[in-house]
């Protein structure tokens, strides 16, 4: 279990259970919520 912090809220989610994630500028990010990437999303590029 890695625990990883989601860099809208900063909250503490588990990166191998969220069904939240996703690739933006090359690099893995995790997310506590479906909000919380979709606001990421809106700023960064998706690989």
């Amino acid at each position: 279990m890695a625990q990883v912090k989601d860099p809208i809220c900063g909250m503490t989610v588990d990166s191998e259970r969220t069904a939240f994630k996703g690739s933006y500028d090359g690099q893995m990010v995790y997310f506590c919520s479906a909000s919380c990437q979709k606001r990421y999303a809106a700023t960064h590029k998706s690989a």
